[in-house]
């Protein structure tokens, strides 16, 4: 899972407003760069072009990010802690394991038709293919990704073995991304595929309740 946490900043106590302000300031730095990202791209994101964004001064932004890549790394990081988030989220909600395994599928799916979030994978591929930081940083990104998939599948099918497991997670998480090229924000979706994200989540609850080979 994500090795940093990126919290809520309700019910601040006066003793932890130091620290917590300085998380708060944090956040939204994160938050207004993968929004830049996703809707600008890397070429025209920058420290400065952030701190003007966040109101901060080009010198404290860079006490907390010394460098783009830094700051790139840190974000793609906060990115997948809300993934984490929301998987938390719904587990809470409900004690079904399938019903939480569908809703975090229908989420996956609706959040591709969200132009920032579009925006930020378009991005990531681009820069990942010809960047091999960054696209050591995506590998790890989509770890944490496969991982939570797999403690979904884990906790509705416990008797499905590790291989299999990791299999059918990263199985999942293609089909999953593989949609954002036809259903994602701005694309056109094709004909006579009205009922397609339904079937996507019945295909991919099947992969997870299933061990039997393909």
């Amino acid at each position: 899972m994500t090795n940093q946490q990126y919290d809520s900043l309700e019910n601040i106590s006066p003793r932890k407003l130091k620290r917590k302000s300085s998380k708060k300031r944090n956040l939204e730095i994160l938050e207004a760069t993968r929004v830049l990202l996703s809707e600008k791209g890397y070429d025209k994101l920058s420290l400065r072009k952030i701190a003007v964004i966040t109101g901060i001064h080009l010198k404290t932004l860079q006490h907390y990010f010394p460098t783009k890549e830094i700051l790139i790394k840190s974000t793609l990081e906060y990115v997948i802690s809300l993934y984490d988030k929301k998987v938390q989220e719904i587990s809470t909600h409900s004690s079904d394991p399938e019903k939480n395994f569908k809703n975090y599928v229908k989420y996956l799916i609706e959040d591709t038709k969200n132009i920032q979030t579009a925006g930020f994978f378009y991005q990531l591929w681009a820069m990942s293919y010809v960047d091999e930081k960054t696209n050591n940083i995506m590998n790890k990104m989509y770890l944490d990704h496969t991982n939570n998939i797999e403690n979904l599948i884990e906790t509705l099918n416990p008797d499905m073995g590790n291989h299999m497991r990791k299999h059918r997670a990263v199985m999942i998480a293609a089909l999953i991304e593989g949609m954002m090229l036809f259903v994602g924000y701005g694309k056109k979706r094709p004909k006579n595929t009205a009922h397609i994200e339904k079937e996507i989540v019945a295909l991919c609850t099947n992969l997870a309740v299933s061990n039997n080979s393909l």
